[in-house]
């Protein structure tokens, strides 16, 4: 049986469809493995360290408004508390007649400018003495009077005010006679002005807040007033309240496309306080350093690419000429000019292999021509 012999331009087909990496593919490979990966590795343990370094200044940050906040309205709070109590011991004030009541009341009001009104009620919720000289009302309906009259050594209530209508802070003390028996409540009533300008006035970055809720979640101050639609609005429903982490640490939640960072804390007086701040600009510093990253790897990937398609030609150009040579060569054509002969390198070396194999090539044939003629 005869087998037709295969040429070898007929093997270097077969071979070049087998599956396989050429040289530049390999030099690609090798070159983004060597880049990167150090380059990812170092990416990864940088961005994991600076986000938790992130995640620590933004609590911080936080953390340190809400204090802020809570020691000045915890000051402002305790010092009307102290002239209440003052003023509550004075006898004038234990006789419970308003000839005798209203001239110290006159004088608190006077002396604390934010408080537009004081009185006094008895233990049937009828207003006895005021600071306004205006009518007497009943005031027995008020949360603040029916906790004082079951016990309650303070009292405090956000409102809206039966005689300006508008949202107020009331603060109730009892008024004991000298034996301890409960006569009555006096208690300061004050516009929202100061704790809502130091809300108001709290920002953080660009788009930070905070928000100031009383016992039963309604808004008592908020640093952005176009989320506030009527006095006292229900915010029982604000995400943040939900929340358990946001008193530990600052919680993400989703406000429509934003992402918000919220951080809560209950004051002493009941009230709720929450800082706010958006996501986005919070860790604006990370995502512009997670972006960097990005764009370096992107530059090393072209930069890769251009280095291994340079070098990958450098070193395929005059392996692919010789191996044409090489099929010219067992084609029988032997005049041919081997380039790449003078090179140092092992491609030189191949270069006179490919040589030296030609002359013999042509020796032999030269050798068997000879004994066919003879």
């Amino acid at each position: 049986m005869h087998y037709a012999p295969t040429s070898y331009s007929e093997n270097f087909i077969m071979k070049k469809t087998q599956f396989g990496l050429n040289i530049f593919q390999k030099l690609l490979l090798v070159l983004l493995l060597v880049s990167l990966i150090p380059l990812i590795c170092l990416w990864y343990i940088n961005a994991k360290q600076a986000r938790s370094d992130m995640d620590a200044h933004i609590a911080q940050t936080m953390i340190a408004t809400a204090n802020t906040i809570e020691t000045g309205i915890v000051a402002w709070d305790n010092t009307n508390i102290r002239a209440l109590r003052q003023i509550a011991r004075i006898d004038d004030m234990t006789s419970m007649q308003a000839e005798k009541q209203n001239p110290i009341l006159k004088g608190l009001t006077e002396t604390y400018e934010y408080s537009f009104l004081s009185l006094t009620i008895g233990l049937n919720g009828d207003n006895i003495g005021r600071s306004d000289d205006k009518p007497v009302n009943y005031y027995g309906d008020r949360g603040y009077v029916q906790a004082i009259l079951k016990g309650a050594q303070i009292s405090r209530e956000v409102l809206l005010s039966k005689t300006t209508g508008k949202p107020s802070y009331v603060l109730a003390e009892p008024i004991r006679k000298n034996h301890g028996e409960l006569a009555g409540v006096i208690a300061m009533v004050m516009n929202l002005t100061d704790i809502s300008k130091t809300v108001v006035d709290t920002k953080l970055g660009e788009t930070g807040y905070a928000i100031l809720l009383d016992p039963s979640n309604k808004v008592i101050a908020h640093g952005r007033a176009e989320k506030v639609k009527t006095a006292l609005q229900d915010f029982n429903n604000h995400p943040a309240l939900a929340l358990d982490s946001a008193s530990d640490r600052p919680t993400p939640y989703k406000d429509g496309e934003n992402n918000i960072l919220t951080f809560k804390r209950k004051l002493p007086q009941g009230w709720t306080l929450i800082v706010e701040q958006d996501y986005n600009e919070a860790y604006a510093s990370i995502k512009k350093l997670e972006a960097d990253a990005r764009n370096l790897i992107l530059i090393t990937v072209a930069l890769v690419f251009a280095v291994a398609f340079f070098i990958g030609k450098q070193l395929t150009r005059p392996i692919n000429e010789l191996t044409a040579i090489a099929a010219e060569l067992s084609s029988g054509k032997f005049n041919l000019e081997i380039p790449q002969t003078k090179r140092s390198d092992e491609i030189g070396a191949l270069a006179l292999a490919i040589e030296r194999m030609g002359i013999s090539i042509q020796m032999a044939m030269d050798r068997l021509r000879k004994k066919s003629a003879e």
